[in-house]
């Protein structure tokens, strides 16, 4: 297998249709860091089905679309295509070496739409992603493989669980298929087991219903035959009291007319009598209405007269009260001239002081100056001492903490060279403790060895046995499988025909009339008609609807039928009897014999049911079958020349009708003889189909029991198998762990060794460096005690200074303390100026003011005695308008008392004729209430009737004579019935349902049994095959391993274990100790020691299993130069049969590399391949 080509659409940042070819070696990718080069790695991924956006390098899976650029609008869609060659496929035996190979090429596609549709395709043909992920299955190109690695892979294979490196062997080892077939099978399993239990419980429960059921059917018939007698009873007393009913409605109909005659004369005397009030009470109204107007008018200028006085007065205490205002305004003048003469010579006292305090303020201000001054120098001087001292203080730590320092280091000198004396004496140990287990563990590897041998022998005569029955098992089940596709295929074809002919069915009955059960009908006049294929539409076609219509017995039967037809009204039906009679029979046949275009009377070309033949002739009597429509117009118009006996019909083999009178129909048909036809072609079909369908099952039926019979053989030997292959694992196991022991325990034995070495070394070493620390100690010290001197001295100095700085500092507060409450006073004075200032204008304001209101209110007076002269004049003409108001008032109330006297004497009259109309209404609603309640009686004879035995009662044929003693036997039956209780009466089929499906369901439980057996037998075959190749697959990696490390590091040691458990989900532990240095955690490697070690396991599974493709990611980025060299020599031997893709920035493995690509951003966001070195393929941007 070879990757050949990639093609990117749309993907991340490549937006035009780009195409990387790739031959075999090594090709590198270049470009400046952020071009695109890790999105080819990510194509690879996503095209192989990678579901995680995140492994992407996205939040989510739409991020792999191109998302636009400043020149490039954004993609709706992304594709990328794999083109890959040289792939085997492999025999029928599952090899590929059987000297017959068959090379082809396949490409995988994947598109992913803005919308979230996704499509995979295999050679441009939709699949699933099963499907490819099935294909690549152990070839190394699966997702979780170590073919694609990315950056950040390398450090996750060392960082991860040893669970989770467990990919590494099962890739070597090729188990991947196996694994999925084993989780296939697992599923298959526990499915097979909830569906059993399930299944188990379902027959359970139908065991139980028809034990249940067995004792109801036993009652089911005695209480139907009570059923029907209770009916007939009940029909025959429902009919004679419906028809003592209908008589009394009857009854109730001609009272009910007499009463409503009466009704409507006196209520037109009512209605009479009631426009006549309606009239008197209208003059009533509009005399009221006119008196109402008056006493209103009356009512509101009463009021106004109050109103009027009421504001006279309140006017007059206003001009009181004004004028009581004016003598305070004159009091209040005065005061305010008194207040401010006052004020005035306040103001004067207190603007001479001000003037004092200024100059006294002004003098303060120039002596706190001048101090100032003075104490600023002298802080200045005090604080220059204190950096000093600062520093020097920080010398001093800075002193201390080396010599704390140093004493640590020579502490722990000491403690090392203790450690490794204990640890020396306890390595002495070690080594004699692992030299004696080294020789006993050669003893039992060599008896363990010889009992290997014999079992693995007799283990091989046992497997022959068993592949001759697999062998013809397999034939057998080939043969099954055959013949259940045939069985299959028979059946559906079956059901197809059944499908069809209910189809058939439908749409011939839809197509005939619906004939009313009580017509006793033969047949329909299509049944008893048959004609070849080429003559059905133009014998459609001149029937037409007769097809549908009824064959009976005689006349009598037809007239009973449309009877039926009308009450009923029913769609319209045709009928004809079994004998109808002959016409006489035309002699135009023997004029037109010689005419061309007639193929012949339409009645030769028919095939007529035995019994129906007068039917047949009677319907196609003078219809003459033509050609076309040119002959039937030809002869229409000889017969119209000759005019000799009665003009026949004629119909076309296309189906147009020229009827005698020159009608001529066209048109399609229902078809009805054709489906006719068709219905009897498939009957005859399913018949045959179904003679062959039983053949086949019973060649099925037969294969089975052979392959169970050869199974059970299988199994049986499968059993001693399994007892040898467990005692040869067991055996196999304990040499295999003999071994590891053995090896185990000589590499201790090595390694206590070296441990011993490393420790003298390590010991002379530390001696050394105890007496360079203790000679750097001493200097330190008499160092600090110079700095202490230093610092003394300094603190003398500041205190001098600190102290008279605290002199000047009480100088200074007092001076400005005094100054301060100078000022504040100062301040005080301004404000009571201010105040007083104030004030005046206060006064200005309020005598102004009272001028102002003085003349105002003098004004209002005036005003308010002119209004009150006005309203004296108006209030003496309302007071006379009143008068005259009451006396036209008391006039109209009399005319008012006149009318309301006649309206109380009609009114009298009208309640003596309304008693009248509501006795005859009572009368009438007695008679409508008694009707009422008998058809309601009626009724639910009726609906009980329908509801209890779904039959019309008046239509029934049933006797409306009950005798007395069966009125008394209803009771009886009744009672009858509820003492047998509930009875379904489809027990019986219910019944035979339940025992029909308990047979099936039994037999689905026995399927499922034998399934699970067969699965569980699968999955311990995968196991036992799955344990061998991981354990050869170990082996064999964990060698390689240990010689690619030697190779990349130049020496050193490295090596695989296994965790706890089996090999089937044990972990792998990598162990690794590069040159020069001690076994340590993985974690505590260097960056380029780590990937040097990740390196060293994946070539080390390329050189036992190669895999097509193997991509980089700058994985030689932490390498150095003499580390890189190693690794570009190990890349160039292993591309010999792997195809290398490596993204790189280091220049030697450019070189190195058989083909380059280069990648550039010409455009932000959109990259674009510029450059391809060394390689005859351009690349392909379309």
């Amino acid at each position: 297998m070879r990757i050949e080509r990639i093609e990117l659409i749309g993907f991340k940042s490549f937006a035009e249709k780009t195409v990387f070819k790739f031959h075999p070696g090594s090709t590198a990718i270049v470009g400046p860091n952020g071009c695109g080069k890790s999105n080819i790695v990510d194509a690879f991924k996503w095209v192989l089905g990678e579901q995680s956006a995140k492994s992407l390098r996205g939040d989510n899976m739409a991020d792999v679309i191109f998302a636009g650029s400043s020149t490039k609008k954004t993609k709706g869609m992304a594709e990328v295509t794999m083109v890959l060659s040289d792939i085997i496929k492999k025999g029928s035996n599952g090899s590929d070496n059987n000297g017959s190979k068959e090379t082809t090429k396949i490409s995988v596609t994947r598109r992913l739409f803005r919308s979230g549709e996704s499509q995979y395709l295999m050679n441009k043909v939709p699949c699933r992603l099963k499907d490819i992920k099935n294909t690549f299955l152990d070839t190394g190109l699966e997702l979780k493989a170590y073919s694609i690695l990315e950056q950040g892979r390398m450090d996750n294979i060392l960082n991860s669980k040893p669970q989770d490196r467990r990919f590494l062997i099962e890739e070597v080892a090729g188990v991947m298929k196996y694994k999925v077939r084993k989780q296939e099978a697992m599923n298959k399993l526990e499915s097979s087991k909830g569906n059993l239990q399930r299944l188990q419980d379902i027959i359970a429960e139908v065991k139980r219903q028809i034990n249940t059921i067995d004792r109801h059917a036993r009652k089911a018939e005695r209480y139907k035959k009570l059923l029907q007698e209770i009916r007939d009873i009940e029909l025959r007393i429902a009919k004679r009291d419906v028809q003592s009913l209908r008589r009394e409605l009857n009854e109730l109909a001609m009272s009910e007319e007499t009463l409503k005659s009466r009704e409507a004369e006196v209520s037109a005397h009512v209605h009479s009598t009631e426009s006549i009030i309606e009239e008197k009470k209208r003059l009533a109204v509009e005399h009221e209405r006119k008196l109402n107007e008056i006493r209103n008018g009356l009512y509101a200028l009463e009021r106004e007269v109050t109103e009027d006085e009421g504001k006279i007065n309140l006017l007059k205490r206003d001009c009181e009260n004004m004028r009581e205002r004016l003598e305070s305004f004159i009091k209040l003048g005065e005061e305010l001239d008194e207040q401010k003469g006052t004020t005035t010579a306040s103001l004067y006292e207190i603007r001479k002081d001000e003037t004092e305090m200024e100059q006294e303020l002004e003098k303060a201000g120039n002596i706190l100056k001048e101090k100032q001054e003075g104490f600023a120098e002298a802080e200045e001087e005090a604080n220059g001492l204190e950096y000093d001292l600062e520093s020097a203080r920080k010398d001093l730590f800075h002193k201390a903490e080396e010599i704390s320092n140093t004493k640590n280091e020579i502490n722990q000198i000491k403690i090392a060279i203790e450690n490794i004396h204990r640890k020396a004496e306890k390595n002495t140990q070690d080594m004699d403790s692992v030299s004696a287990n080294i020789a006993s563990v050669k003893i039992s590897l060599e008896q363990t060895g010889s009992e290997l041998e014999k079992s693995t022998a007799a283990l091989e005569e046992e497997k022959k046995a068993k592949e001759e029955i697999v062998h013809s098992l397999k034939n057998k089940k080939l043969e099954l499988s055959v013949q259940e596709g045939t069985l299959y295929k028979e059946r559906e074809e079956l059901a197809a025909l059944v499908s069809k002919h209910e189809s058939l069915k439908e749409i011939d009955s839809s197509q005939m009339q619906s004939i009313d059960e009580t017509v006793k009908t033969l047949c329909q006049v299509a049944d008893i008609l048959e004609t070849p294929q080429e003559y059905e539409t133009a014998i459609e076609a001149i029937l037409g609807d007769k097809l549908g219509a009824a064959i009976v017995e005689d006349r009598d039967e037809i007239i009973r039928a449309i009877r039926h037809i009308k009450e009923k009204k029913s769609q319209r039906s045709g009928f004809i009897t079994v004998n109808p009679g002959n016409r006489a029979v035309s002699s135009f046949m023997e004029r037109a014999n010689s005419k061309d275009g007639i193929v012949g009377e339409a009645a030769e070309f028919i095939t007529i049911k035995e019994g129906f033949g007068n039917v047949a002739s009677s319907m196609l009597q003078d219809v003459i079958l033509v050609k076309n429509l040119d002959a039937a117009f030809s002869l229409w118009e000889m017969h119209e020349r000759e005019s000799v006996g009665s003009m026949p019909c004629f119909v076309t083999l296309d189906g147009e009708v020229l009827e005698p009178n020159g009608m001529v129909f066209a048109g399609s048909q229902k078809g009805v003889l054709k489906i006719k036809r068709m219905i009897k072609e498939i009957e005859g079909a399913i018949s045959s189909k179904k003679d062959s369908a039983a053949r086949a099952e019973e060649k099925v039926r037969m294969l089975k029991e052979v392959i169970i019979s050869l199974e059970n053989k299988a199994v049986s030997i499968d059993g001693t198998i399994s007892g040898s292959e467990k005692y040869c694992h067991e055996l196999t196991v304990k040499t295999a762990n003999l071994r590891e022991e053995q090896e185990r325990l000589l590499r201790k034995h090595e390694y206590i060794g070296l441990e011993i070495n490393d420790d003298h070394r390590e010991k002379d070493n530390l001696k050394n460096s105890l007496d360079t620390v203790h000679s750097t100690c001493t200097g330190l010290e008499q160092e600090k005690l110079l700095l202490e001197e230093k610092i003394k001295s300094i603190q003398r100095s500041i205190a001098d200074k600190r102290n008279n700085i605290e002199t000047m500092r009480s100088e200074l507060t007092e001076i400005k303390l005094n100054l301060t409450a100078s000022t504040e006073k100062i301040g005080s004075i301004r404000r009571e100026i201010n105040r007083f200032e104030l004030l005046l204008e206060d006064i200005d304001r309020k005598k102004e003011q009272t001028q102002v209101n003085y003349g105002t209110t003098e004004r209002n007076i005036q005003l308010k005695e002119e209004e009150i002269q006005i309203k004296d004049g108006e209030l003496k003409t309302k007071i006379l308008k009143v008068g005259e108001l009451q006396e036209n008032a008391s006039k109209t109330q009399e005319i008012l008392e006149a009318k309301n006297a006649e309206l109380a004497v009609i009114e009298k009259q009208a309640k003596e004729l309304a008693h009248e109309l509501e006795k005859v209404r009572s009368e009438l609603s007695h008679v409508e209430m008694k009707k009422m309640e008998q058809s309601m009686k009626l009724d639910y004879i009726k609906e009980d009737m329908r509801k209890a035995h779904s039959v019309e009662v008046e239509q029934a044929e049933i006797s409306d004579s009950v005798g007395q003693e069966e009125e008394e036997r209803l009771p009886q039956l009744k009672e009858k019935i509820s003492s047998i209780g509930p009875v379904s009466l489809g027990t019986l089929d219910e019944y035979e349902e339940l025992k029909t499906r308990y047979e099936f369901l039994t037999k689905q439980r026995d399927d499922l049994t034998a399934a699970i057996e067969a699965l569980q037998s699968t999955i311990n075959k995968i196991n036992r095959t799955t344990q061998k190749r991981l354990s050869d697959a170990f082996e064999a990696l964990n060698e390689k391993f240990k010689e690619v490390f030697t190779i990349l590091f130049g020496n050193g040691r490295a090596e695989l274990r296994l965790t706890e458990g089996s090999i089937l989900d044990a972990g792998i532990d990598i162990v690794a100790q590069p040159p020069g240095k001690r076994l340590q955690n993985l974690m505590l490697l260097s960056g380029g020691e780590k990937a040097l070690t990740a390196l060293s396991l994946l070539f080390a599974g390329f050189m036992i299993k190669p895999t097509p493709l193997c991509l980089l990611d700058e994985v030689d980025a932490p390498l150095d130069e003499s580390n890189t060299e190693r690794f570009i020599k190990l890349l160039s031997e292993l591309s010999k049969e792997i195809q290398f893709i490596t993204i790189t920035h280091n220049r030697r493995t450019m070189e190195a590399a058989d083909y380059i690509y280069g990648i550039t951003m010409e455009e932000p966001g959109s990259s674009k391949v510029v450059s391809m070195h060394l390689a005859e393929a351009e690349p392909e941007p379309a």
